[in-house]
């Protein structure tokens, strides 16, 4: 027997076993099935379980660019969210609010901290409301560096 022969044969056998034995499927593809699984699940609903197992009341708001500037679309929907969030912060709902120019072509990013989760919750509905269909325009449930 070749080399090569010698190489190939431990494949060959366990090829053989599989039929015969029936496949059993390995921990990997276990593994992949599992996060495969949770590909249906909506940024939404992922953001707010987040946002519930953390009990975090901070989220951000973005305006962004495709390397044209921000689309006239995005900027009156951030415009929207801008003017809700410090409506929100005059009522005492939100506790800060920063912009943040996050790029050349006018990218901005608006952290929020809201006073409770449960605040958060009802300002993030209504961000996503803004946000819904309007290209560039993402809110996200993350933490804001307090400077």
């Amino acid at each position: 027997m070749r080399e090569e022969e010698v190489r190939a044969s431990p494949c060959a056998a366990r090829s053989s076993n599989a039929t015969r034995r029936g496949f059993v499927p390995s921990l990997g593809i276990i593994a992949l099935a599992a996060v495969l699984s949770s590909c249906g699940e909506t940024s939404k609903a992922k953001d707010e379980a987040r946002a519930a197992q953390t009990s975090t009341a901070e989220f951000a708001v973005y305006a962004l660019s495709r390397g044209k500037g921000v689309p006239e679309p995005t900027r009156g929907a951030f415009r929207k969210a801008r003017t809700l969030l410090e409506g929100a912060k005059t009522r005492g709902e939100v506790k800060w609010l920063k912009e943040t120019r996050i790029g050349l072509e006018g990218e901005t990013r608006l952290c929020v901290e809201a006073k409770d989760v449960a605040a958060a919750r009802a300002l993030l509905r209504e961000l996503r409301a803004i946000a819904e269909n309007v290209e560039l325009l993402n809110v996200v449930v993350e933490p804001c560096l307090k400077k």
